[in-house]
């Protein structure tokens, strides 16, 4: 089977079992993976953290932050 059609079958799943999937993936690598950020990514990091603590209510709350990912995805 190739990854290509591995990648359709997993499309025909639900959400909550594609979501599923990705939770097994993601328990089976190893905890290390992925870790190491760019240096553009530390001064991405960097700077969002020195404009978090100069104006601590340019942060939204975690839920707010989940309401808006939700709905820009269901644009």
């Amino acid at each position: 089977m190739t990854l290509e059609q591995v990648i359709s079958e997993i499309a025909a799943l639900s959400q909550s079992d594609q979501l599923r999937l990705v939770q097994e993936i993601w328990d089976r690598l190893p905890k290390d993976v992925g870790i190491e950020l760019t240096p553009r990514q530390r001064a991405e990091l960097d700077r969002r953290w020195a404009e978090y603590k100069t104006d601590p209510s340019t942060a939204l709350a975690e839920n707010e932050f989940r309401e808006r990912a939700k709905m820009a995805r269901d644009r």
